[in-house]
């Protein structure tokens, strides 16, 4: 269960980052700019630090600045923490529950720390999802780079 809720994420923030499929060429429009030598080589340098070509550097700005979805890898990380979370709740809940039937009773106590661990994961979760999803403010976050840049 662990490995299909990180293989799901890798694949979920896989293609947020990027287009899946092959678009057609006609699906594209191409965007030139000019820069400084020094504009130059600070962007180059940055985009080889971070292993991408100028093209998707420029692109993954370019998608921050119009409100695209793009999971940072401490969010993908913290996602699958939180995954992982709720799949060790859900078997705890399930042992509770065999140990129910077994014995007769209900151990409420137990049910009760087991409940309230599951309300915090979800609770970390919808924060999270919450803060990804939310179009208007990862818009307004892309206009306020735009903004601070303009304005140096």
């Amino acid at each position: 269960m662990k490995g299909d809720n990180e293989k799901y994420l890798t694949k979920f923030a896989d293609e947020a980052s990027t287009d899946s499929g092959e678009a057609e060429p006609k699906d594209y429009k191409i965007v030139s700019l000019r820069l400084r030598d020094a504009e130059y080589l600070a962007f180059s340098e940055q985009a080889a630090v971070l292993g991408l070509s100028h093209s998707m550097a420029l692109r993954i700005a370019a998608r921050r600045i119009g409100g695209f979805l793009e999971i940072d890898p401490d969010t993908r990380v913290a996602l699958q923490d939180i995954l992982r979370g709720i799949g060790d709740l859900s078997r705890s809940i399930t042992e509770l529950k065999a140990a129910c039937e077994e014995a007769g009773t209900v151990d409420m106590d137990r049910f009760a720390d087991q409940r309230a661990a599951f309300g915090r994961e979800f609770a970390r979760l919808d924060a999270r999802i919450s803060m990804i999803l939310n179009v208007s403010r990862r818009r307004r976050d892309g206009r306020n780079i735009l903004q601070e840049a303009a304005n140096v």
